[in-house]
């Protein structure tokens, strides 16, 4: 069968493509690690996804980049309960049984680093409304400054919230370099392994990488140390055709939360990529230049929309089983972190599928 090809142009450019108990055994295994692969499979299998939200801080109006308003906040959540939209961690979904519903959309809430905002008028509101959700803690911080302390996160943990590895300082591991930065970062993440122990005899299964940045290597190490997924910052939907050990999340302010974007996202889709390169996040050009390759199920790809942030997106689309792109940016990103998002409706439906991809620049501050 011969290619249709198309070129969409948003500037011309002329290039064309062809946290469990201490008792839970480990797993071992890389980036494509058989136990993570499967699990994805059996994802795609029931046609399963989860739309996850990232948070940082609630009430806290002198960080607008990282904080939500409580009223907000809960918005969000009598939504989810008004349309019974349902609520679980992100341990679960990465530990997904068979005998679960198929065809269904879940909603995954994260909360990163146990700012005490977070004990005080997030928390609270969701015991309220009986939502579980996945809290990502450093180690190094709890109990100071504005940090919750052990006793408020043995409360939150034994509630119900799931409580993931953060690491223990919370560095910014790719300004490492790159022959020291494993070996600093898995002992990082051990360290903060073994404090989860010591304080509250558990051990954490899941992970977030401390501002989102990662390399394949890190991705290789949280796999074998026995982790079932770990948490990204780039936006996008949960499905059987992500990385499990680079998840997307939706991050949630007063800026990005407002409902009528969180209920798009809710309800959004995910893209089904089925090949992406380079899977490194660290560009060795600028602009980075990404190729995917995704399914169509049916998309109006008349209606396709490539964002570059901080600069003017420039995407080539080849049509035949699959789709293939090659999306870059017109001119050099300046920023240190910059997000590839592509987004498409469904031709029937009008339902929408997202996917992003985030670029770091480690020289960058």
């Amino acid at each position: 069968m011969n290619n249709k090809m198309l070129l969409i142009n948003l500037l011309w450019f002329p290039f064309l493509i062809s946290c469990t108990n201490m008792e839970n055994g480990k797993e071992n295994g890389n980036t494509s690690s058989a136990s993570g692969m499967a699990l994805m499979e059996r994802l795609k299998d029931m046609d399963i996804m989860a739309s996850s939200f990232l948070y940082h801080r609630f009430s806290e109006n002198k960080y607008p980049s990282t904080s939500i308003s409580s009223a907000l906040f809960e918005q969000q959540l009598k939504y989810l309960k008004d349309h019974r939209i349902p609520v679980i961690t992100l341990g679960e979904l990465l530990q997904w049984p068979d005998s679960a519903s198929q065809n269904q959309k879940y909603v995954i809430l994260t909360i990163d680093d146990a700012f005490d905002s977070f004990h005080q008028h997030g928390f609270p509101l969701l015991k309220k409304y009986g939502f579980k959700a996945t809290l990502f803690v450093n180690t190094a911080t709890i109990g100071s400054g504005d940090y919750s302390g052990w006793e408020e996160l043995r409360e939150i943990y034994e509630y119900g919230i799931e409580l993931g590895n953060h690491t223990h300082s919370h560095a910014y591991f790719l300004n490492e370099p790159p022959g020291q930065r494993l070996e600093y970062f898995k002992h990082e993440v051990a360290q903060a392994q073994d404090i989860f122990r010591e304080k509250l005899g558990i051990e954490c299964r899941v992970f977030a990488y401390p501002f989102g940045e990662y390399d394949t290597g890190m991705q290789k190490i949280i796999s074998e140390l026995g982790f079932f997924g770990a948490a990204a910052q780039n936006s996008g939907v949960i499905s059987g055709y992500t990385d499990p050990f680079a998840l997307p999340r939706f991050p949630m302010t007063d800026q990005y939360g407002q409902m009528d974007s969180f209920i798009e996202k809710v309800n959004m889709l995910a893209l089904p990529v089925v090949e992406m390169l380079p899977l490194n996040t660290i560009s060795e050009n600028n602009p980075p230049v990404l190729k995917i390759r995704f399914i169509d199920p049916g998309l109006d790809l008349d209606r396709l929309q490539c964002f570059v942030q901080g600069g003017v997106c420039k995407i080539a689309l080849v049509i035949g089983d699959t789709i293939s792109a090659e999306i870059t940016a017109q001119g050099k990103l300046t920023g240190r972190r910059h997000l590839y998002t592509i987004t498409v409706p469904h031709k029937t439906t009008g339902r929408w599928y997202w996917f992003s991809q985030q670029w770091v620049f480690p020289e960058k501050p």
